[in-house]
């Protein structure tokens, strides 16, 4: 019985050799490797195409385009009124022949704008103007420098 056990164990052995090498010859921890390394290879491969075609299906579009800014354009005065709210002058006529086609336009408040329509109260003067399409204001008080600017 003793030797049946030793052929068995021989046999087996010889078996487990012949069974280490594979069809070309190659041992099969060499197999083993290559296969790994090949399979490796294969799956980085297949994970950069992945990341590829998800890259192109997730790209984010371009932003849309900003809107344009409100066009501009040299000063046209609309309104112009001196005094002060119970007692004034409309100077829309005198305002429009200075400031009207310039870029920016300052002058002094004074009676001279239409006279003094509130003789010895404290006068301002209020003006409305656009800048192509922008509508835009200014007011500044007697004595005192008044700015119209569409730069």
């Amino acid at each position: 019985m003793k030797k049946t056990i030793i052929a068995t164990l021989i046999l087996a052995a010889a078996v487990g050799a012949a069974h280490a090498q594979s069809r070309n010859g190659e041992r099969a921890e060499d197999a083993y490797r290559r296969g790994y390394d090949e399979g490796f290879e294969r799956g980085y491969q297949k994970g950069l195409e992945e990341a590829e075609r998800r890259a192109r299906a997730a790209s984010v579009p371009p932003p849309p385009p900003a809107p344009l800014p409100p066009r501009t354009g040299p000063i046209h005065v609309t309104g112009a009124f001196y005094g002060t709210s119970s007692r004034n002058c409309d100077a829309t006529r005198q305002l429009s022949r200075r400031a009207n086609g310039k870029a920016s336009y300052s002058f002094e408040v004074t009676n001279e704008i239409c006279g003094d329509p509130a003789h010895g109260d404290r006068k301002s003067l209020e003006v409305t103007y656009r800048c192509g399409e922008i509508v835009k204001t200014a007011s500044a008080n007697e004595h005192r420098t008044i700015y119209l600017d569409c730069r």
